[in-house]
């Protein structure tokens, strides 16, 4: 289709063509303009819960930032939710969005690992990396709208079709730039794992971390099916047809990256507002008493179950000095498991009586326990 078609009729006709339908149904489509079947509930569903999860990783981090850490750094000023939604059905808005957000996103996150993961004073080949991806994404934050704005001269001819001019493909450029995205998030991905496991840490603490700076995987699947549905339409004449699903996978892969740039901030709340402690005391709590209903379902009756009260309050006592054992009765030393109830609470309650004895030696002679301690005897 000529791109100028329409810029060369006449004004009255123009706008006629403008309300005509572009391009003829596809063969075997009837077309209803007036209720056209749509997707917009998933659409909708899906923007809103992009949306409300990268709010919530935003709001997390600048309250780490401001209340815990008490400082802003310079990444903390790059993170911005993309605004469309004011030209929500202009191709060229929403690409340019996308193309400011993740190169800023992923600048952002480096300088963090850079923090983290580099001692001060030191340069390593993960500080190089780290730098050379920076540098990758400031290109590609200059490169990326300059095509886009720049596909079409003059400028206006990008959404206005009565104007005369010369276009070239902008969906071209969006596969380059979700091609490049996709190879940035695999590097990513794998540039701070050497790092983590040669830390001096734990294992246990080495897979929690390696855990956090994995869920860039959530990052790479999306930008794959980013890449397989903007190939879909790089070559269709209606382009904006299928450019939902494109619009679709943007936003997951935005908001995984808030996700990412925003994890390492999580931990410092859960610590300081005792969330991980009181976790860990509701797990300790919640097996205990798992366990005591095990216990309780087990538990004999009848007249084995008095065998076994008295045999378990029964006790055994060894003395150092070769003396016999002997039974100590039930009132000398008690323990009470209480399974009358069930709650969180005290489960177990003990009582110890502890007697001063004295005993005689081979030849006779009284002998206090302590007599060894203080050096003489009796």
């Amino acid at each position: 289709m000529d791109p100028n078609a329409i810029a060369l009729l006449p004004p009255e006709q123009q706008q006629i063509a403008l309300n005509s339908p572009a391009l003829p149904a596809p063969e075997g489509f009837v077309p209803n303009f007036d209720n056209p079947s749509n997707n917009n509930g998933l659409a909708f569903g899906v923007m809103i819960a992009c949306t409300a999860i990268t709010t919530i990783c935003l709001l997390i981090r600048l309250y780490a930032r401001l209340f815990l850490f008490k400082q802003l750094k310079v990444e903390d000023c790059m993170f911005s939710e993309p605004d469309v939604s004011r030209r929500k059905n202009d191709v060229h808005y929403a690409a340019l969005a996308y193309a400011f957000s993740i190169p800023f996103l992923k600048i952002a996150i480096l300088i963090e690992w850079t923090r983290i993961l580099v001692p001060p004073g030191t340069r390593n080949a993960f500080m190089w990396c780290c730098y050379g991806l920076i540098g990758i994404n400031i290109g590609l934050l200059i490169a990326i709208p300059l095509g886009l704005s720049l596909i079409c001269t003059p400028y206006e001819k990008i959404w206005d079709l009565t104007v005369y001019g010369t276009c070239g493909n902008q969906f071209v450029v969006g596969l380059a730039t979700a091609c490049t995205n996709l190879a940035l998030d695999f590097i990513m991905l794998v540039l701070p794992q050497r790092v983590i496991w040669n830390l001096q840490l734990s294992f246990k603490k080495k897979l929690g971390v390696s855990f956090f700076f994995s869920l860039g995987i959530l990052a790479c699947i999306s930008a794959i099916f980013r890449v397989t549905t903007q190939q879909a339409i790089v070559n269709e004449l209606d382009g904006t047809y299928g450019f939902a699903p494109v619009m679709f996978w943007a936003f997951v892969e935005i908001m995984c990256g808030f996700i990412i740039a925003c994890m390492p901030s999580t931990p410092k709340i859960l610590k300081d507002h005792g969330v991980l402690d009181k976790m860990r005391r509701a797990m300790r709590s919640f097996v205990g008493l798992k366990n005591t209903r095990m216990m309780s379902a087990n538990k004999p009756t009848g007249a084995s179950s008095v065998v076994d009260h008295t045999h378990t309050n029964t006790y055994r006592k060894i003395d150092e000095y070769g003396v016999p054992m002997k039974d100590l009765q039930p009132s000398e030393s008690t323990e009470q498991l209480r399974d009358d109830r069930l709650d969180q609470g005290i489960l177990r309650t003990t009582r110890v009586t502890v007697k001063q004895e004295y005993v005689s030696d081979a030849k006779g002679n009284t002998m206090d326990h302590g007599a060894l301690w203080h050096g003489d005897r009796v």
